[in-house]
């Protein structure tokens, strides 16, 4: 009797007495709220606009430092505000003027950059989800691919602009010092007379203006022309030097030689201080280059 009073009152659970179940522990809640067991993420605007922030930093320097997309973006915010757009957008209006500056500084780069930018946004990105590292790995992988192609495009790119600008200068200076053949002669002395070294050695050239120096004994060619400019006794008559006929050479090669010993065969009654040969080659139409010099002796 005693022993089933006791059974019943220990298997009965709707006594007060009965011994209380273990407590279980809730779940932990886990979605886009988390990052890990029992760690908060941040959310999702604030997440993305620091996104935003991350490419127009990154994208800034790549778009020559230009204030046009900001001042735009934040002319979209303000036309947002104003039309009252901003409660349509459920405060997603700023992220939508970071997204236009964005679109609009990636327009004045490179797909490189673009590519860099993302990448680092990634990675920004990826710090915010550790212990979590695939995401920051991905960031990783495609700023090294990015970042690479980004300054191998950028090397060649200034290779390539630096040596066009040299040919562009290369192609300037030759066309002002080409000349028809026989206005060669005629170029040179009124340099020498007016002393103008930068306008005669500009004429002559390399190697010629070399070669031109050395006849002289000078040490280069603006040192030459002044060294002959003092000894000109008549600069008006040795600016119109007269060759006669046949000192004009031209050669179906495309060359010419100018005989300028010829101009003045007196060297007493010389106005100045007579020149030698000059080498010329074709250039366009019926102007030439001179490529080479020696002297009358």
């Amino acid at each position: 009797m005693d022993e089933r009073r006791t059974f019943s009152r220990a298997g009965d659970p709707s006594r007060a007495d009965a011994a209380p179940e273990p407590e279980r522990p809730e779940p932990e809640q886990s979605g886009p709220g988390q990052s890990g067991p029992g760690r908060q993420r941040w959310p999702i605007r604030v997440f993305a606009g620091l996104i935003l922030l991350a490419a127009v930093l990154l994208l800034w320097p790549f778009a020559d430092w230009s204030w046009w997309p900001i001042v735009i973006g934040l002319g979209v915010l303000v036309l947002v505000s104003l039309l009252r757009l901003d409660r349509v957008l459920f405060g997603w209006a700023p992220h939508l003027a970071g997204l236009v500056v964005v679109v609009l500084m990636a327009a004045r780069s490179d797909p490189w950059a673009w590519g860099l930018a993302a990448g680092l946004a990634v990675l920004v990105a990826g710090f915010t989800r550790l212990p979590d590292w695939r995401v920051l790995a991905a960031g990783a992988a495609v700023t090294l691919v990015c970042g690479v192609g980004y300054g191998v495009a950028h090397y060649r790119t200034t290779a390539q602009l630096r040596a066009d600008q040299a040919a562009a200068d290369t192609r300037y200076r030759q066309s002002r010092s080409a000349l028809p053949a026989e206005a060669v002669l005629p170029s040179i002395t009124t340099d020498i007379a007016a002393d103008d070294a930068v306008k005669a050695c500009g004429i002559l050239g390399s190697p010629a203006g070399q070669q031109f120096a050395a006849a002289f004994g000078a040490p280069d060619c603006a040192s030459a022309v002044h060294q002959l400019n003092a000894r000109v006794v008549n600069p008006r008559g040795y600016a119109n030097p007269r060759l006669p006929a046949g000192s004009v050479v031209k050669r179906s090669d495309h060359t010419a030689t100018v005989l300028g010993c010829r101009a003045w065969p007196d060297p007493a009654a010389a106005p100045g201080p007579p020149l030698g040969q000059f080498e010329l080659r074709l250039y366009q139409g019926s102007t030439y280059l001179i490529t080479g010099y020696r002297s009358c002796g």
